[in-house]
């Protein structure tokens, strides 16, 4: 049984950016290593500011690394193929399987949109979309828009674009209680949506 340890945490990352470094996920403006980069950072700020530590943060880091894996697969419902990167590695390596359990939980629970169940899937799910609560919102969602126009043939105009951030903002409040990196923010950013609205 590998132990779960910050020995395997590296191995894990070694791999996951393997696949994340290949051409069918490095072409992606938005879903790229960049991205899960930022969800495993985001993770551990979160971690810490609910002082949670140990395997527990050791668990979430490894579903952040595979969450968006399954793009070096398929485009649509990528998260079975994270689901099956993480299973096959994880099983192999010898991970508790109460682990590998909860670790593929968290990938489903990344779903748009987002039903978290438990307090992992609400971390991790609150660090895939950590953007949305600081000013960095505003350039990734033009990658996200370049990246849906290229992979799912999603082209609108500027006001239907920027009518679905403003409905995405409303309904994406981060879900853990961390005022200062939510609500706060999120709200600046529907704020300013909404001016932008106001324009057209």
């Amino acid at each position: 049984m590998v132990p779960l340890n910050l020995v395997f945490l590296k191995e894990v990352k070694s791999y996951c950016q393997q696949l994340l470094l290949q051409q069918s996920c490095r072409r992606l403006p938005f879903h790229n290593l960049e991205h899960t980069q930022e969800v495993v950072k985001n993770v551990k700020i979160l971690s810490q500011e609910l002082r949670i530590g140990g395997e527990k943060t050791l668990l979430l880091q490894i579903a952040a690394w595979f969450h968006d894996t399954g793009f070096a697969k398929t485009y649509k419902n990528h998260e079975e193929g994270s689901k099956e990167f993480a299973f096959a590695f994880l099983t192999k390596e010898r991970l508790d399987a109460k682990y590998i359990d909860l670790i593929l939980s968290c990938i489903e629970s990344t779903k748009m949109h987002q039903e978290p169940k438990d307090m992992y899937q609400e971390i991790l799910c609150d660090a895939d979309i950590f953007h949305i609560s600081t000013p960095h919102f505003f350039y990734r969602k033009l990658l996200l828009r370049k990246e849906w126009e290229i992979f799912c043939n999603l082209k609108v105009t500027d006001l239907e674009w920027h009518q679905l951030n403003l409905e995405f903002l409303q309904k994406k409040f981060i879900l853990t209680p961390v005022e200062k990196y939510g609500k706060k923010g999120g709200g600046e950013n529907i704020a300013r949506v909404q001016q932008i609205l106001a324009h057209f």
